[in-house]
């Protein structure tokens, strides 16, 4: 019996301990969504880090080919330079787009050709993508242009061949003869180096300006009345409103004063009868009093103000009335306008938009 009861614990705590090995088997080989979301991370960044590197040198190549059939510089030290938004507007280049999908800087990215010695030339390729920027040289020779850049000369040689003789001639009589010399010239046939005639042709520089409109903000609400025209939109809106203003006349009175003076009775209750009394009456056993009380009339003066109607007149009535009342605000057209240049062979391309020659060369095929 002890037996089946430990047999049967062993069971247990070995089919526990094989679920909790399957369990930790099963969490090693299935990542969680953390570890897959920093093996993206880990994966992608490379990746969007190299877009700029491989945009610089699909500019670098860019430039290469303009410049295979462009005008390089003539003497050392002179240099010419072409926008990425030339090239992309002569279908050399895609416009290039940042890690984020966003155009890069068409006007500030460039290629530059500078002449750096008799045979060799110096092209720098910047590019800007919003917080990224940074730029490549490289070398470029004459075979990297389809003009080349070099002319040949003609050169003649002459070499001059001189032959001296000297007889001396010696007989009984002791005579001598002066020694004899002969020059000979001898001229090698010229050779001459033909070049390859260099044709020319001209192009043209075009300036090109671009008009854009937009509207302006809104404008706060007001009462003033505002306009509507062809670069200002007007809107307006009613609100009712309780205003205190003036609904009509009335007819008013107009007194005035003037001083009166008048003698007027006085009845009043004393004690002893005043010398200015008119009459008295006794009022024996008043209020209980053990004294007389005599009620008397007295006179006297007073002088007062009174008010005399003179006539009428006509004053504003006010009272408070809710009217409709109209608001305004508007926002104006704005215009600006931005220009641009381009070489061109063509003297009739004008890129179809609102452009000017400005300036034209002669330049070698």
């Amino acid at each position: 019996m002890y037996e089946n009861k430990e047999t049967s614990i062993r069971g247990l705590i070995i089919t526990i301990l094989l679920i909790i090995l399957v369990i930790c088997l099963l969490i090693w080989i299935f990542p969680t969504k953390k570890d897959i979301k920093n093996i993206n991370g880990s994966n992608n960044e490379p990746l969007l880090s190299q877009i700029f590197v491989n945009n610089l040198n699909i500019l670098q190549n860019a430039g290469k080919a303009y410049y295979y059939t462009a005008t390089v510089p003539k003497n050392i030290g002179d240099s010419t330079s072409a926008t990425v938004e030339r090239l992309v507007s002569q279908k050399i280049m895609l416009a290039p787009k940042d890690k984020k999908g966003n155009l890069c800087d068409q006007k500030n990215s460039y290629v530059k050709l500078t002449k750096a010695t008799k045979d060799t030339y110096e092209l720098k390729s910047s590019l800007t993508c919003g917080d990224e920027s940074d730029y490549i040289v490289t070398t470029l020779t004459c075979k990297d242009f389809k003009s080349g850049c070099k002319t040949t000369t003609t050169t003649k040689k002459t070499s001059t061949k001189t032959n001296t003789n000297t007889n001396t001639n010696t007989n009984t009589n002791t005579t001598t003869n002066k020694p004899t010399t002969t020059t000979t010239t001898t001229t090698k046939p010229t050779t001459t180096t033909y070049t390859q005639p260099v044709t020319y042709t001209y192009r043209y520089l075009f300036t090109c300006t671009n008009t854009s409109s937009s509207y302006t903000s809104w404008s706060s609400w007001s009462k003033n009345y505002v306009a509507s025209s062809s670069k200002r939109e007007v809107e307006t809106k009613v609100e009712y409103e309780r205003t205190y203003k003036k609904v009509g006349t009335t007819e008013e009175p107009v007194y005035i004063e003037r001083t009166v003076t008048e003698t007027v009775e006085k009845t009043d209750k004393y004690f002893e009868k005043p010398a200015n009394a008119k009459s008295c009456q006794a009022l024996p056993n008043y209020n209980g009093y053990i004294y007389t009380v005599y009620e008397c009339v007295t006179e006297e003066t007073v002088t007062r103000t009174v008010k005399e109607l003179s006539g009428y007149r006509t004053v504003d009535k006010y009272d408070w009335v809710e009217e409709a009342v109209t608001y305004y605000r508007y926002r104006d057209l704005s215009t600006s306008t931005t220009s641009y240049q381009f070489w061109t062979t063509n003297y009739n391309d004008s890129n179809g938009k609102n452009c000017s020659l400005t300036a034209s060369e002669k330049v070698a095929k």
